[in-house]
């Protein structure tokens, strides 16, 4: 329990550290069209500059932040970093995940719709990730931010479709434009027919709500012609 506590108060120092000397960046991963394999927008990750200048992985913090609660202000930062990135490339399309603690809470989610309302003329740009099981597992709290997303002309995306427990009830009540099919499924699918069933199953599934499917970890050519065949909207890895 010592040596726990001692790092997280290491990584909580590194996360403050970082948000106040604006240490953080965002890497971005292309999403292309499964047909044309033309990029349609990009994927907004969490980097962070090391002591040499150079860009690393901040992933090791995302666990930690949401374990102190201070996920939220990272959420609100990689947010106005996307929207910096819009109105510096306007025919870009970005999307970024909102973790559970913000998006089902709203005395933090109403700021990130507070600094989105003000850049209307970026939202429809802006696509809002959010995780199945957070979304469904804490419904009233999720609709509300869903359609307060959708009100200012956000699109919003479930992340990691199939790897929770839906309730397809609350899936067809959400008002979500793209589910994001978890990337286990989505790997290696030559050799494992299991994988291929569950992402076509749940491919037909989304489209039978009226959603787009983007799969995502997608490395290899082999994959990504499968997918395609799985009639997979988009394609991300």
């Amino acid at each position: 329990r010592s040596a726990e506590r001692g790092l997280n108060a290491k990584s909580a120092a590194e996360i403050v550290k970082g948000l106040k000397e604006d240490q953080f960046t965002l890497g971005f991963q292309p999403i292309v069209d499964a047909k044309t394999r033309e990029i349609v927008l990009h994927e907004a990750l969490l980097r962070m500059t090391d002591a040499d200048h150079k860009m690393i992985s901040a992933a090791h913090l995302i666990p930690i932040a949401e374990k102190l609660g201070l996920v939220r202000l990272i959420d609100r930062a990689v947010a106005q970093k996307a929207i910096a990135t819009l109105h510096r490339f306007p025919q870009a399309c970005v999307s970024i995940n909102v973790s559970g603690l913000t998006a089902t809470d709203p005395r933090w989610f109403n700021q990130l719709i507070a600094i989105i309302s003000a850049n209307h003329s970026v939202a429809e740009r802006l696509l809002i990730e959010i995780t199945e099981t957070i979304a469904l597992g804490n419904i009233k709290e999720t609709l509300g931010f869903v359609e307060a997303l959708r009100g200012i002309g956000c699109g919003v995306a479930i992340d990691d479709f199939g790897a929770g427990f839906t309730s397809f009830r609350n899936l067809r009540d959400l008002p979500v434009n793209i589910v994001k099919l978890d990337g286990s499924f989505c790997r290696n699918l030559k050799e494992n027919s299991t994988n291929q069933y569950l992402v076509q199953t749940l491919t037909d599934l989304g489209h039978k709500f009226g959603l787009q499917v983007i799969a995502e970890w997608v490395e290899t050519r082999e994959d990504a012609d499968i997918l395609s065949k799985c009639q997979v909207d988009y394609l991300q890895g």
